[in-house]
């Protein structure tokens, strides 16, 4: 079922776009400093760079996220082995100590 509705949610996105392309065939000059300046576009084609690079950017951050989380992680799993290596004897003295306690 899910499924489904990402199939006719995709769907219904993809005749949007198709439609806005279609409804903004107008064309527009980007001008910038110092006399520079685009050659015509349609306007769509600026909206649908702007939209993809607005995800690009936000992939790129959400990557760098991950590598930040990750190495945290990694370092903390680290710790979190070397303290156990610590605590190794005093459990095994604490198991030991259990049996002879038993035995009695």
């Amino acid at each position: 079922m899910v499924k489904f509705a990402k199939t006719i949610f995709l769907t219904l996105l993809f005749m949007l776009g198709i439609t806005f392309a279609t409804e903004n065939t107008g064309w527009v000059v980007l001008r910038y400093y110092f006399g520079l300046e685009t050659p015509p576009i349609p306007i769509f084609l600026l909206v649908l760079f702007s939209v993809l690079s607005g995800v690009f950017l936000a992939g790129v951050g959400f990557l760098i996220d991950e590598r930040s989380l990750k190495k945290a992680l990694r370092e903390k799993e680290r710790e979190i082995a070397s303290l156990q290596k610590e605590i190794q004897p005093y459990r095994e003295r604490e198991q030991t100590g259990a049996g002879i306690a038993t035995k009695e």
